[in-house]
């Protein structure tokens, strides 16, 4: 089975057509969370995922946030300001559909988890002692992660003790059967390691493998949308340096 794997689509549906379109087709669609938030088209990007029946589908702090289930003090003025924009625009029904989703999950004999298995909501795993401390907090040999819009890999090869953390570069296939792994496949809509094309992966289950990709979009489609909107600039010009 080929999977989509995405993450951190934050409500930008150019980003997300382009990665649909690049993946091609697939079996399955995953989702780690934070399909809404920062970006311009919330109600169409929760519509693609109803639409390809995306199962599993975490919900992220963002999503939370949007809801009102997370105090908006905790957020940056910026992104306190998207998610405020955000929640007047959601429908009944694309919060219900929220509501419903869990922060971390398993499936398939692999953990879900949208920031960390420890902490689903609100850890960043940005570092190899963070990586490592979460090994013990999932059974499952692969755990996909979001959160940090940062495309990386956690691997902990047997009998060591700490985890080797490295970019997961597009293009660059794991082997999911050597060692045990915290997979992060990258922001669809609002990727933060200097490289602003969309990120996603495909894992493929038969093989035991897991696929690094990156696709260009067009950003300033975007933040043309973002500026019609009066979202804040800080978010639309970010879009076009990755950070």
């Amino acid at each position: 089975m080929n999977i989509l794997v995405v993450s951190d689509v934050h409500a930008n549906l150019v980003a997300l057509e382009a990665v649909l379109a690049d993946a091609g087709s697939v079996d399955a669609l995953w989702n780690i969370g934070d399909t809404v938030g920062y970006g311009p088209r919330p109600c169409e990007c929760l519509d693609v995922m109803i639409d390809r029946e995306a199962n599993p589908a975490l919900v992220g702090n963002h999503d939370l946030a949007c809801l009102g289930r997370l105090n908006l003090a905790e957020f940056n003025p910026v992104a306190r300001a998207a998610a405020e924009w955000t929640a007047v625009r959601l429908s009944p029904e694309h919060r219900a559909y929220l509501s419903d989703l869990p922060p971390l999950t398993t499936a398939h004999g692999y953990t879900l988890a949208h920031g960390s298995p420890r902490a689903p909501i609100w850890e960043y795993v940005t570092s190899a002692s963070l990586a490592t401390a979460n090994f013990p907090h999932f059974d499952t040999d692969v755990c996909l992660i979001g959160h940090t819009h940062v495309a990386m890999y956690a691997e902990l090869s047997p009998h060591r003790a700490a985890a080797d953390v490295r970019p997961f570069q597009d293009g660059e296939t794991l082997d999911l059967s050597s060692a045990r792994f915290l997979v992060n496949p990258g922001s669809v809509g609002q990727p933060r390691d200097r490289d602003p094309r969309a990120a996603y992966a495909i894992l493929d289950t038969e093989r035991r493998a897991i696929t690094a990709h990156r696709v260009e979009y067009d950003i300033r489609a975007t933040q043309l949308q973002m500026a019609q909107a009066g979202l804040p600039e800080v978010l639309i010009q970010r879009l076009a340096y990755g950070t």
